[in-house]
């Protein structure tokens, strides 16, 4: 990624989530008398709703009208709400500077801090009592809501619970033929009444075939170009044994070219013609949004299968099933599909006259339905493949994790294709039995859940394989300035994320698809978003969402500016290294300081709370927590003062090693051994520390040797000069020196002294000066003794004592 790519990407960052943090202000106070008004009306609609849901002819054709006006009542009276409560809280701010008033004996105050403080009182008062009214607003909606919902169930119910003619009846039998040719022709004669009808109003309708055209023409290149990427990135039989990164990608693109694209053009072709023509409610309209309906889920239902399971391409599967039980699935599943998207066609195709030709084809399309969803029920067909391949070590130990039998997780599993299969079957059962709308509902139900689990369950693990795959590249964990370890984290948090947003959009299309309405599934997603009330504290998810996408931005901003900073800026500098790694690890300081900040304010928390946080912090540090905060002010002062640096090389007690980071609570010492020792701040503050590299890297090198009584010493003088200069690393300045130390009982004994360029390599450097020293030794008939020891012998008369 380019330079500027990356400077564009940092400031739009930084300039959404600054303006996300800033908390939104109505451009001037809402008069009092327009709240009265809006209020007065709101009223009003309730009481109105609440007469109408009262009486026992109640029409339900009135419900959704009814429902959308509940909930413009309650976004009005939320934003009503929450505009009253931010005047409140600034008046009430502008009211505590004007400070406490002033007491019995106490000087009175100027009249215009007088006026200025019933001013505010009245606006405090004001603005408490329009959020009071609001709120009350929002609990009759939310009552008025949660009852017409009962409305709805019950009508639901008593739908479901409503007895039709037996399709085994003769009546039924007898009029089944008539029914079924009469729907037939009504199908078959709709569009041709709607062109017909269309072209005698407007003469120009031929002209708006014309986006349609286009369109078409747009599908040939666009199927041209999913030819091209199945060939180029799609399933290879060529390669029997992709890996899984390469499964991944094929199973990707399978669904996409199959899948995604042809769903796509559905929708953009229904839409091409919605805008083209102005289609009102009828027998075409209803055929035309049944088609499509049923086209979307039979594209699904083959495309999303073939996608996991790769039937034609056993070892391309991205999910562990044995390949003969793979074909089976993707046919079974493709074949329920279809029979799913002909039963959607159907409810939107038929009315009333048709129930003869709906019973009898609910019945048997049912039973059919049962008989498919009781045979992928079998366990075998769902039994781990040993010999499945997984991508990563990890995903390998999850596949013999999953391998092992949970006596628990066994008998869920088994509730469940008992209850799933009960569900079935009694949908078949009530369809032969004249309960055709129960029966549809069960299966409709049952076959809708398993299609929306399933297309989650493939997401789902697409795109957590992918999230793995892209925060296992190198590429990315240094873009991002994350170690292997953060990169895994990073990684976790973004999968489980998007799990938990899985798994709530599969329970509202799993409650959508058993009937609950979308209507109560929006209300209560907004409720929760917008604000729950717990006693007198309200808890708005979005506020929480929004504040934690500020914070994660703020760090992500501030960690591309600091590795900015370090790889490029700095480095241009005259600074040394320790240096740089001072100031970038400052500015992460300030980056975490100011998350939190943008973070406190997108929540709506005020100056002066934080400061009665920091105040109870300071009372817990005065308690517990001296040594965490000794620890980090200690490892400031070792940043600013900085007595040591990254890089540097220290003693301290038993422990010599380079500073490898200072953090806010110790500082990491790698030892020469390769182990990571952890310093306190505090002790590096408060002990005496060793820093052999604290100006400059140079160190003296001491070299003691001993040569034999007659040694000449000047050519024993020259020639450990001359060993010095031989080394590489020895610095001509200061010049080698040699000490005569000492006439020993054995030897001469002298000492070399010289100077290292780098003190990390005088270990090395020394014994390289030893070898030297050696040699020349040997080249020059230098000896250096054994020492010697005189033994005297006890005489005979002593031994014999």
């Amino acid at each position: 990624m380019s330079t500027v790519v990356k400077s564009l990407l940092v400031f739009g960052l930084l300039f959404s989530a600054l303006a996300m943090a800033t908390p939104t202000t109505a451009n001037a106070t809402e008069p009092a008398w327009k709240f009265n008004r809006a209020f007065n009306a709101w009223t009003q609609s309730l009481d109105a709703i609440e007469t109408e849901l009262a009486k026992p002819e109640h029409a339900a054709e009135e419900d959704e009208g009814f429902r959308e006006t509940l909930t413009q009542i309650r976004a009005d009276a939320v934003t009503a709400r929450d505009a009253a409560a931010d005047f409140a809280t600034n008046s009430q701010d502008l009211l505590a500077a004007l400070g406490q008033r002033p007491t019995e004996g106490e000087p009175e105050e100027a009249r215009d801090v007088q006026e200025k403080r019933r001013q505010y009182e009245a606006e405090v008062a004001d603005f408490r009592g329009r959020a009071a009214q609001a709120q009350l607003i929002i609990r009759r909606v939310d009552s008025l809501s949660v009852r017409l919902s009962g409305i709805e169930q019950g009508q639901a119910v008593a739908t479901l619970l409503t007895r039709t003619p037996s399709p085994l009846g003769w009546t039924t039998l007898k009029a089944s033929p008539d029914a079924t040719l009469a729907y037939l022709s009504r199908l078959s004669v709709a569009p041709l009444k709607w062109w017909r009808v269309t072209a005698e109003e407007d003469q120009s309708a031929l002209k708006r075939l014309t986006p349609i055209g286009v369109l078409i023409i747009i599908l040939g290149i666009a199927l041209f170009g999913r030819r091209l990427l199945v060939d180029w990135l799609g399933r290879d039989e060529r390669n029997p044994e992709p890996s899984y990164t390469r499964r991944l990608v094929g199973a990707s693109i399978e669904a996409l070219a199959n899948g995604l694209l042809p769903a796509l053009f559905a929708g953009l072709l229904w839409m091409t013609f919605n805008y083209a023509f102005t289609l009102n409610e009828g027998p075409f309209l209803n055929l035309v949004n049944g088609f499509v309906t049923a086209l979307l889920v039979t594209i699904a239902a083959l495309s999303l299968p073939r996608a996991a399971l790769s039937p034609s391409l056993p070892n391309w599967r991205v999910a562990p099933i044995k390949p003969k039980y793979a074909r089976h699935l993707t046919r079974r599943i493709g074949a329920l599909g279809i029979l799913f998207s002909s039963d959607i066609f159907v409810s939107f195709t038929t009315n009333p006259a048709d129930a003869s030709f709906l019973a009898l084809y609910s019945a048997l399309t049912a039973t059919l339905e049962a008989i498919l969803i009781i045979d992928l029920l079998r366990p075998a067909l769902w039994r781990a493949d040993p010999d499945w391949r997984a991508g990563h070590p990890e995903d390998e130990q999850a596949q013999v994790a999953s391998q092992k039998t949970d006596p628990r997780r066994k008998f869920a599993w088994q509730g469940l294709r008992i209850a799933i299969a009960l569900i079935a079957l009694t949908g078949a059962m009530a369809a032969w039995v004249g309960y055709t709308a129960l029966s549809i509902y069960l299966i409709g139900s049952l076959i809708g859940s398993a299609l929306t689990v399933g297309a989650l369950f493939l997401a789902r693990a697409l795109f957590a394989e992918w999230i793995g795959i892209l925060m296992r590249r190198k590429e990315t964990a240094d873009w991002l300035a994350l170690s292997e370890d953060g990169s895994s984290t990073v990684a976790f948090w973004l999968i489980s994320f998007m799990q938990v947003a899985v798994y709530i959009a599969g329970a509202a299309l799993i409650g959508a698809v058993w009937g609950m309405p979308l209507n109560d599934i929006w209300t209560i997603t907004y409720n929760l978003l917008t604000g729950i009330s717990i006693g007198g504290v309200t808890i708005s998810f979005a506020d929480i969402l929004e504040a934690l996408f500020v914070f994660i931005a703020t760090i992500i901003i501030f960690r591309l500016i600091k590795k900015l900073l370090r790889e490029t800026v700095l480095p241009q500098t005259r600074l040394d290294a320790g240096a740089q790694y001072s100031i970038a690890t400052v500015f992460g300081y300030v980056g975490i300081i100011t998350a939190v900040l943008l973070t406190a304010t997108t929540l709506g928390v005020e100056f002066q709370s934080l400061l009665i946080i920091a105040g109870a912090l300071s009372v817990g540090i005065g308690f517990g927590l001296q040594n965490i905060a000794n620890n980090f002010i200690s490892g400031l002062i070792l940043l600013f003062e900085r007595p040591i640096k990254v890089g540097d090389l220290i003693e301290i007690g038993d422990t010599l090693g380079h500073i490898t980071h200072i953090n806010v609570r110790r500082t990491e010492v790698e030892t020469f051994q390769r182990a990571e020792v952890m310093i306190p701040n505090s002790e590096l503050v408060a002990t005496s520390v060793i820093n052999w590299t604290h100006s400059d890297r140079k160190a003296r090198i001491e070299v003691n040797v001993g040569v034999a009584y007659g040694s000449d010493t000047e050519l024993v003088r020259e020639t450990l000069i001359a060993a010095a200069k031989n080394v590489d690393k020895i610095v001509s300045w200061p010049s080698p020196d040699v000490l005569f130390l000492d006439f020993g009982d054995s030897s001469l004994n002298f000492q070399l002294r010289c100077f290292t360029s780098d003190v990390s390599s005088r270990i090395t450097t020394s014994s390289s000066l030893r070898f030297e020293i050696d040699r020349l030794f040997r080249e020059a008939g230098i000896e250096i003794p054994f020492p010697q020891r005189v033994v005297h012998m006890a005489s005979d008369e002593n031994k014999a004592t």
